[in-house]
C-alpha cells in the first residue's frame, strides 16, 4: 500500500462524514424542509427574488439544471456542489463565480449542518427523490 494512502486511512480522512448515513441525500426528505422554512417566503411564485420561484412543496424543476440569473453557473449542477450556484450562495462565495447579491438566506444564514445537507444532496446527484 502506498504510504500516503496508508496514512489517509489511518487518519480517517476517507471516512463517511459525521451525520452522513451513507444513504443518498433526498430532495423531499432533506432539501424541501429547508426550502419551506428558509427560502420560500422570499421566492414565492410571481414575486421570486432574482427570478427564482419555489413552490412550497419543493421547486425541484426550478433549481436542478436551471441557469442562474446572477451567474454563469446552473443553480444546481447534479454531482457538483462547487459548480452549483445555489450551494455557492449558501456558503457565501458566490461572487467568486461571477455571482451577485447577498449570501442566502438573507440575514440569517443556514447552519453548517444544513449547508452540508444541501451539499450532500447535490453531490449525490441532486435526485428528485
Amino acid at each position: 500500500m502506498l504510504p500516503t494512502l496508508r496514512l489517509a486511512l489511518l487518519l480517517g480522512c476517507c471516512a463517511v462524514p459525521a451525520g452522513h448515513t451513507g444513504e443518498p441525500g433526498s430532495f423531499k426528505r432533506d432539501v424541501v424542509p429547508l426550502f419551506k422554512s428558509r427560502c420560500v417566503m422570499c421566492h414565492l411564485p410571481d414575486s421570486g427574488q432574482a427570478g427564482l420561484t419555489l413552490h412550497p412543496n419543493g421547486g425541484y424543476a426550478k433549481v436542478v439544471g436551471v441557469k442562474s440569473t446572477q451567474s454563469p453557473l446552473l443553480l444546481v449542477e447534479p454531482g457538483s456542489p462547487e459548480k452549483s450556484y445555489l450551494y455557492r450562495k449558501l456558503i457565501g462565495d458566490h461572487t467568486d463565480v461571477g455571482g451577485a447579491g447577498e449570501r442566502m438566506p438573507f440575514g440569517d444564514t443556514l447552519s453548517a449542518e444544513q449547508i452540508e445537507t444541501v451539499r450532500r444532496w447535490i453531490e449525490d446527484g441532486a435526485q428528485n427523490n
